[in-house]
């Protein structure tokens, strides 16, 4: 099969890691393993294009130069990785209907209240158009699922979770003593957090955790909270920390992904408490490593965590309740230790990047087997 391949939000060779990355070049590694022959069609980013006319122009000359690209692969297929109404795929839908190939959206999101406002209307409508006109739409997360079912044929619409390749997220003892050596937390209680430190949600979350973590430390002293990730929030961040519980909480910097693994294995149990988080990668990689979550109750945590089973989850914005489950968990040994069992076999069983992605790629085999017929 030979694939057009288009992330309209960013492209999946991008510099700044995100979740959203993550998902995008797994589902484009996976296909090609599959001996897929794939081709970016185009790396323009489409973010905010609606409110942002002085790159019309632009739009519409890399628009032709795409066009001419894909015609020159000659795709049996089009696969867009992400269209919303920030970022609409608006290449997609004309150039697959010019060469007459079968549309496809992988990770469809549709959500009508962003009709209402003038500033996203605009995109609303382009995204909606292009999941209209999609041979195919595969959401990731059941609010995604259950919105587009408004909109899409059932037969049109599947549900596939994102998920992780759990060879490499795996408990590693070794790493857990290395790093444990390195930043001297043998007889420590270490809870860990990762994150991109960038002013938005993500700092925000931080910051509370932050403040949920004063109280803890309080009660018990040999509780250390490290976290993960780099951005430029963190100085900002390092310096309330330091303010608020002096040396208590170390911050590591960028770690790559990869050597991840590493630093869950070194902890007790893992706390990111995702203001307004999709879905959230972390939370899939810190369970199928053995550990416990802590959370807030929004979407996305509560779609990747098993409340009270693979961690615990509060409301948004309720740090006393964040303190208390920290406390819960540090406390409570037997606890952890049976969340720590069942965290790893939950994530196996639903959320394995290759039993998900198999069933997309024999939707896909079906789309263009329908087409030859």
């Amino acid at each position: 099969m030979r694939i057009a391949f288009f992330a309209p939000h960013k492209p999946i060779d991008h510099p700044l890691p995100s979740g959203d990355l993550i998902i995008g070049r797994t589902l484009h590694d996976f296909l090609k393993a599959q001996d897929h022959k794939m081709m970016i069609a185009s790396r323009f980013r489409l973010r905010h294009i609606t409110g942002k006319p002085l790159k019309w122009p632009a739009l519409y000359l890399e628009f032709r130069r795409a066009l001419n690209r894909v015609k020159k692969f000659n795709p049996d297929l089009w696969l867009t990785y992400h269209s919303y109404y920030k970022s609409p795929d608006l290449f997609g839908p004309y150039i697959s209907a010019t060469l007459g190939i079968p549309y496809v959206i992988y990770q469809g999101v549709f959500a009508t209240k962003y009709r209402r406002k003038f500033k996203t209307w605009p995109g609303y409508m382009i995204n909606k158009n292009a999941l209209l006109n999609a041979d195919h739409v595969f959401a990731n997360k059941a609010v995604d699922f259950q919105n587009l079912s408004r909109i899409i044929l059932p037969e049109k619409l599947s549900h596939t979770s994102p998920g992780i390749d759990t060879s490499i997220f795996s408990y590693c003892r070794q790493s857990a003593d290395r790093i444990r050596d390195k930043y001297n937390l043998h007889d420590k209680k270490v809870i860990l957090s990762a994150a991109m430190l960038r002013e938005d949600v993500k700092a925000e979350s931080i910051s509370d955790l932050i403040d949920a973590f004063k109280p803890v430390v309080e009660e018990i002293p040999e509780a250390r909270l490290i976290i993960a990730g780099d951005g430029e929030a963190r100085s900002r961040l390092q310096k309330s920390a330091s303010y608020k519980v002096g040396d208590k909480i170390i911050f590591l910097g960028r770690i790559e992904r990869q050597e991840m693994y590493k630093y869950y294995s070194s902890a007790d149990f893992f706390a990111y408490p995702g203001i307004n988080e999709a879905f959230g990668m972390v939370y899939l990689e810190a369970q199928c490593c053995g550990l416990p979550v802590l959370a807030y109750s929004t979407r996305g945590p509560q779609e990747a965590v098993a409340h009270g089973e693979t961690g615990l989850l509060s409301p948004q914005g309720d740090i006393a309740g964040l303190s208390r489950n920290m406390l819960k968990l540090l406390k409570d040994k037997d606890l952890r230790e049976r969340m720590s069992k069942a965290a790893p076999q939950r994530i196996k069983k639903n959320f394995d990047l290759n039993d998900n992605l198999r069933c997309v790629n024999i939707k896909l085999e079906e789309i263009i087997s329908r087409r030859d017929r």
